[in-house]
C-alpha cells in the first residue's frame, strides 16, 4: 500500500469539496511508477489504474459518479488490490494482517464467512464498533499491522496498530471546517493552513458531522513496532515521524553504516560513493560525511545519476536491457556516468536495497564500463526475502536472496555470495542494529522479517 486518506467537510463549501481535497491529499502520496488509486464519497467510487489524472478529469468523473458528500475516503496502492472486497467495501487500509486463517470461525463473521480476509475483518469490525467500540479495537489490533480507515454513512473510522508500525496523522482547519486522516504526514508541506497532530499507536479516531474529529476508543496493551522501511524509502523525503525529519534520518542511517564499514572499506581506499537510484541520496551524503572522518581523501561528489531529462518515471529500475534498448533506439542512456570522477577510482554505490539485483547490476555495468577499478555495493537496508516487506515493490518473486535462505547463517556469508552474483568485489547489507542506530530506535523497536534476526555481521 502506498497510502490511505479521508476527508470530512464540515463547513459550507462546494459539493465537489471532499473530492478535491482527496485529489489534493492522495497527490503528496502518490509514488512515481504503476499504481491503483480509489476514492469513495457518499454511496458511490471511483478509481483507475495508473497515476492519478487532472484535477478536471478527476472532477468530471466524480460528477459523472455523482462523488457527492460531506465526506469520502481514497487509497493508492503500488500494485492492483489485493482483496477483491476492496472494489465493493468502502474500506482502505495501508500494511499487511495476521492471522486470518481462523477468521471464519469468528461469532460475528455472518455472511461474510466465504469472503477475502479483508471482508471478513471489515464485516467483524463494523459489527463490533456498533456494540462496543473497544471491543471492535481488540478485535482489529489482533489482526492488522498498519492502519484502517472504514466509511459507515457520513461517519469516517481510523485505526492505527497498537505497535505503531505505520504513521497516521490528522489534520484539521483551524476553522475547525476540515479534517483529514492520511497515512502520509508529508501532508504538512503543502497543507500549510492545517494544524498537524500524530495519532498515537492504538487509537481509533471517528469523523463525524455531529462531533468533528474525536477518540472514541485506545489498544491499553501497546508496543512499538516501527516498519523500518518507512525511514528507508516508503515515507515521503519531506515528512516528519516521531519529531524526525526522514531527510534527516536517512542520513544518519549512511552515517552509522560509514562508521560501522569503515575499517573494512579503508583497506580497499574508498574514492567516493554515489547514490543510486535518487532516492538514496540522503543516505550517500550521510555516509560521504562521516566516511571523510575516516578517510580524509574521500571525495564527496555525485557521479552516478539517473537522466533527470528522461520522459519517462525517474524512479523506476530499470534493467540493463531496457537502458541499451533506450541508447540504441533514442542515443540516450537511463544512466550518466561522469567518467573523469569514476576512471581507475574505487567506488561505492549506495542502494536503498537489492531484491531482484536488477538496478544493482545496471549500476555495476555502468561504473565497469566508465573505467572503475573497485565497486563496493552499500545497502542502506537490511537482508530480506519476505514479501510483505521489500517483495511488495516488484512483481518477480525470484529476490536474489532468497536462495541462501538456510544456507548461510552470517551476514558476512551473504555479502560473499551476492557480491559473486552481481559482479561486484564487495557487497555490505546493512544489519538491524546498525540501521536502528542511524534511525534512532532501540532494535527490538523496529519490525523485520524474521530471517534477519538470525544473521548479523560476525
Amino acid at each position: 500500500m502506498a497510502g490511505i486518506v479521508a476527508i470530512f467537510n464540515h463547513g459550507s463549501e462546494p459539493k465537489q469539496a471532499v473530492v478535491y481535497y482527496l485529489a489534493h491529499a492522495m497527490r503528496m502520496l502518490e509514488h512515481r511508477g504503476k499504481a491503483y488509486w480509489k476514492m469513495m464519497v457518499a454511496g458511490a467510487s471511483t478509481g483507475a489504474e495508473g497515476s492519478l489524472p487532472s484535477d478536471e478529469a478527476i472532477l468530471k468523473a466524480a460528477n459523472k459518479e455523482k462523488l457527492h458528500g460531506v465526506s469520502g475516503i481514497g487509497y493508492l496502492l503500488k500494485r492492483s488490490p489485493p482483496f477483491q472486497s476492496m472494489h465493493a467495501s468502502h474500506v482502505a487500509f495501508d500494511g499487511f494482517f495476521v492471522d486470518t486463517e481462523k477468521l471464519h470461525l469468528h461469532p460475528y463473521v455472518g455472511p461474510a464467512r466465504d469472503s477475502d480476509s479483508l471482508y471478513k475483518i471489515y464485516y467483524i469490525f463494523t459489527t463490533l464498533l456498533k456494540k462496543n467500540p473497544d471491543r471492535a479495537v481488540e478485535f482489529v489490533d489482533r489482526h492488522l499491522r498498519g492502519n484502517l480507515m472504514v466509511k459507515l454513512g457520513d461517519d469516517v473510522y481510523a485505526y492505527r496498530d497498537s505497535t505503531g508500525f505505520k504513521p497516521l496523522v490528522t489534520a484539521s482547519r483551524k476553522d475547525r471546517t476540515l479534517n483529514i486522516i492520511a497515512s502520509e504526514n508529508s501532508l504538512r508541506a503543502s497543507l500549510i493552513d492545517m494544524e498537524f497532530s500524530e495519532a498515537r499507536p492504538g487509537q481509533l479516531l471517528k469523523m463525524s458531522k455531529r462531533a468533528g474529529l474525536e477518540v472514541i476508543a485506545t489498544s491499553h496493551d501497546s508496543k512499538l513496532m516501527l516498519d523500518p522501511f518507512e525511514f528507508i524509502r516508503e515515507s515521503n523525503v519531506v515528512a516528519t515521524l516521531g519529531g524526525k525529519s526522514i531527510y534527516e534520518i536517512r542520513k544518519s542511517i549512511g552515517r552509522a553504516q560509514a562508521d560501522f564499514l569503515a575499517l573494512d572499506l579503508k583497506a580497499g581506499d574508498l574514492d567516493s560513493a554515489y547514490a543510486e537510484p535518487d532516492y538514496t541520496r540522503p543516505m550517500a551524503l550521510g555516509f560521504g560525511l562521516k566516511y571523510r572522518n575516516h578517510v580524509r581523501s574521500f571525495e564527496l561528489a555525485e557521479g552516478v545519476i539517473k537522466d533527470r531529462y528522461d520522459d519517462s518515471d525517474n524512479m523506476i529500475d530499470f534493467s540493463e536491457q531496457d537502458s541499451k534498448n533506450k541508447l540504441l533506439t533514442t542515443g540516450r542512456s537511463l544512466k550518466f556516468v561522469m567518467q573523469p570522477l569514476v576512471k581507475d577510482k574505487n567506488i561505492a554505490t549506495v542502494q536503498g536495497t537489492i531484491q531482484t539485483s536488477a538496478t544493482a547490476r545496471e549500476t555495476i555495468y555502468y561504473l565497469r564500463n566508465a573505467g572503475a577499478r573497485r565497486i563496493d555495493v552499500v545497502v542502506s537496508y537490511v537482508p530480506t526475502v519476505d514479501g510483505r516487506q521489500v517483495g511488495l515493490y516488484t512483481h518477480n518473486r525470484e529476490l536474489v536472496a532468497n536462495k541462501y535462505v538456510g544456507e548461510v547463517s552470517t551476514i558476512n556469508d551473504l555479502n560473499s555470495n551476492i557480491a559473486k552474483e552481481l559482479g561486484a568485489d564487495t557487497v555490505y547489507y546493512n544489519s538491524p542494529s546498525v540501521l536502528a542506530k542511524g534511525i534512532g530506535v532501540p532494535e527490538h523497536n523496529l519490525w523485520f522479517p524474521e530471517w534477519v534476526r538470525f544473521l548479523d555481521y560476525k
